[in-house]
């Protein structure tokens, strides 16, 4: 769960995730998102990083962050699933880890991983077959990125520089819903 300060520099873009434990899940009921996303705002250093895409699955997460300052962000984070956990085994009984392993992490080095990558995870309920569009999932800021929600966890600066307005985000990852994952992967790393 645990992610180390010196693997995170300063100006790097970091794509964050990591999966439950066996086949459990992290999210059972919508209760479970809304706690896990009020410890992510309560946690967020927003001039230490910035979010830009995140998504909550009922196995998994995914987030895509930009590391601002040399406060490395794995401390908000750290105390995030910390406390989502200790919530999650109160709430169901349960003891030990909730994860497979500590978080993991890429580095991302180029432009078109990165809007890749943004599709990838705005995309990831679609794919999962968990709703039909990006903005049907209630536990993404997909909704942030085509301004139908004004929530806090996104950095639109950041955003503005990939993507002129909400209008060309959205008709990038409708053209993406029924492209394969690998064919996406491939194009961004051509």
């Amino acid at each position: 769960m645990r992610l180390k300060s010196e693997e995170f520099v300063k100006g790097q873009y970091y794509h964050i995730y990591n999966h439950a434990v066996a086949n459990d899940l992290l999210f059972y009921d919508e209760d479970d998102y809304l706690m896990c996303l009020r410890r992510l705002r309560r946690y967020y250093e927003k001039d230490a990083y910035s979010i830009l895409a995140y998504c909550l699955m009922p196995n998994h997460y995914h987030f895509l962050l930009y590391q601002n300052t040399d406060i490395p962000f794995h401390n908000s984070l750290n105390k995030v699933w910390f406390s989502y956990s200790c919530y999650l085994n109160k709430k169901y009984d349960r003891k030990g880890t909730i994860f497979s392993g500590k978080q993991q992490h890429i580095g991302i080095k180029n432009e078109a991983y990165l809007r890749y990558l943004c599709a990838y995870i705005h995309l990831n309920p679609v794919k999962a077959k968990l709703v039909d569009t990006p903005e049907a999932w209630n536990w993404s800021n997909y909704r942030e990125w085509i301004g139908l929600r004004d929530g806090i966890l996104i950095d639109r600066e950041h955003i503005s520089c990939f993507f002129q307005n909400p209008s060309e985000y959205k008709e990038c990852i409708n053209s993406l819903i029924n492209v394969p994952d690998k064919r996406l992967l491939i194009d961004a790393e051509e």
